[in-house]
């Protein structure tokens, strides 16, 4: 695959797509679902892919917008909802837009782009952005922190990582998903103070650099990242998002990884989640997306908890996932470096079936 992807990302997709074949075949699910992270903000750092590459560039946002409405048909989430609860028919080569984690950014940055090409979106926010004043997402301030200090000293609390034992790594991207994944094993309030120790030893370590080294590094992570880059909407953004005509999803109470938690603390992130958005919205949240939604986040316990807490449908991040449940729906997650031939790619379904010919 790694011969073949680079083949079909820069020679097949954008032929097929010059030709116009892309644009007339239908997904097999008569309707796609697209993914979005965020939108980049004009002057924003781009030195930390693995976390910047969920976010967009503006220009490819609003190109992306254009080739949809003029090969597909977006549809307000309401749409899609009384699809899935009252089964009435989609329009043809159906598209329905989300944008999962409630980063600022998806505010400021793609909400106008939204009202000026005039599509709605389903956007999926944490319970952290039920507050006035929200931080980071956690596992976002961890990476950062983590480049401040590689919290040596501080990891020997976490608990284990079978794949981490198996499968040793070095490289910082690895050891930080191994820390998320450690981290998901505890309940929210373990994970929070744990995380204070963690924030107050990366200041105090980029306090001493900063006096030692005389330059201008900042003092905490959050206020070295871009603010409308990392930084969560909070409630009076999410009602402005829902004055605007979009619809909010929910998107867990804190974004652990599902399938690490107690049966006890995963229904907490899950139904309550809903709980805490409906109170703060006043409004009906009937639909979930499962945090970081990959196969291995996302087992047979959290498609049933999702269905007993109440929700119409949930979302995955994937475009192939052997279940036999058609409560979670498959979407395409586009990434800054995704190509619009590949876009179009990927929503057609073509992508996915060339995949499954090169496997097997």
């Amino acid at each position: 695959m790694l011969v073949v992807s680079p083949l079909l990302k820069r020679v097949v997709y954008p032929a097929l797509h010059h030709t116009g074949c892309l644009d007339r075949v239908t997904p097999s699910a008569g309707y796609a679902v697209v993914n979005y992270h965020g939108m980049l903000p004009a002057g924003a750092s781009t030195g930390d892919l693995p976390l910047d590459g969920s976010l967009v560039h503006p220009e490819a946002f609003r190109q992306q917008i254009q080739f949809l409405k003029t090969h597909y048909h977006i549809i307000h989430p309401e749409e899609f909802r009384a699809s899935i609860e009252e089964r009435k028919p989609l329009p043809p080569r159906s598209v329905l837009l989300t944008c999962d984690d409630g980063l600022v950014n998806a505010f400021t940055e793609m909400l106008p782009v939204m009202q000026s090409e005039n599509v709605s979106c389903l956007f999926f926010v944490t319970a952290e952005s039920c507050s006035d004043q929200p931080g980071m997402l956690w596992f976002h301030e961890l990476y950062h922190l983590m480049r401040i200090n590689p919290l040596i000293g501080m990891d020997q609390d976490l608990p284990a990582d079978e794949d981490a034992a198996a499968n040793p790594q070095s490289d910082f991207h690895s050891i930080w998903w191994s820390t998320v994944k450690k981290a998901s094993r505890w309940d929210r309030t373990t994970r929070a103070d744990w995380l204070d120790r963690v924030r107050t030893s990366c200041n105090s370590m980029a306090s001493s650099m900063k006096s030692s080294m005389g330059n201008s590094m900042e003092s905490s992570a959050v206020s070295s990242a871009s603010d409308r880059q990392w930084r969560l909407m909070g409630t009076a953004e999410l009602k402005q998002l829902t004055e605007a005509g979009m619809t909010i999803g929910a998107h867990s109470l804190s974004h652990a990884v599902l399938s690490l938690c107690s049966d006890e603390e995963a229904r907490s992130e899950i139904q309550d989640s809903k709980i805490q958005l409906e109170r703060a919205l006043g409004r009906p949240v009937w639909a979930f997306a499962y945090p970081f939604g990959y196969g291995f986040t996302v087992g047979e316990r959290e498609l049933r908890m999702a269905q007993e807490s109440g929700y119409s449908c949930a979302f995955v991040n994937v475009e192939h996932w052997d279940t036999e449940c058609n409560f979670a729906l498959q979407r395409t997650h586009v990434t800054s470096d995704m190509t619009l031939p590949e876009f179009a790619a990927h929503l057609s379904g073509v992508h996915k079936l060339l995949q499954r010919a090169v496997a097997g």
